[in-house]
């Protein structure tokens, strides 16, 4: 799938794992959906989303909520800013990612755009099955003008 630009609105995040942090992904999700019934308004109950900061260590796997008034106890909440991003849909085993991440860091590479704040964010719905092959998800990483 081709890369496309979105426009998108903050988005209030709850979860577990933390930006600025060193954490394990795999624990993160695991810890995430022991205690996602915790999670007070909640925006759509089928999708989590997972957030990387540029330079910055740590994960987080959470779902997007409409207010953050409510953060459980060991849990952290996250704004993900408004703005541009370029993303696109992953198309297989979750262990190929880097190949769409990849495809993702081409197309900034020979357009107009550069990376900027956000690493990524990836969405996840009821396409994502794993390992399975017909696995899917969508990957966006935040762009501005050069």
């Amino acid at each position: 799938m081709k890369p496309e630009i979105f426009e998108f609105q903050a988005k209030k995040v709850v979860g577990a794992g933390c930006i600025g942090k060193q954490t394990n992904p795999q624990e993160v999700w695991g810890e995430l959906f022991t205690r996602i019934e915790e999670i007070k308004n909640r925006k759509v109950s089928s999708e989590t989303l997972g957030v990387i900061k540029r330079n910055e260590h740590g994960y987080m796997a959470g779902v997007e909520v409409d207010q953050m008034a409510e953060v459980p106890d060991g849990m952290f909440s996250y704004v993900i800013p408004a703005g541009m991003y370029v993303g696109m849909t992953h198309k297989g085993p979750i262990s190929k990612i880097n190949e769409s991440f990849q495809t993702l860091i081409n197309w900034l590479a020979s357009s107009n755009y550069e990376q900027y704040d956000i690493v990524c964010f990836e969405v996840y719905d009821e396409r994502f099955k794993g390992e399975d092959p017909e696995s899917e998800f969508d990957s966006y990483i935040q762009i501005k003008n050069i």
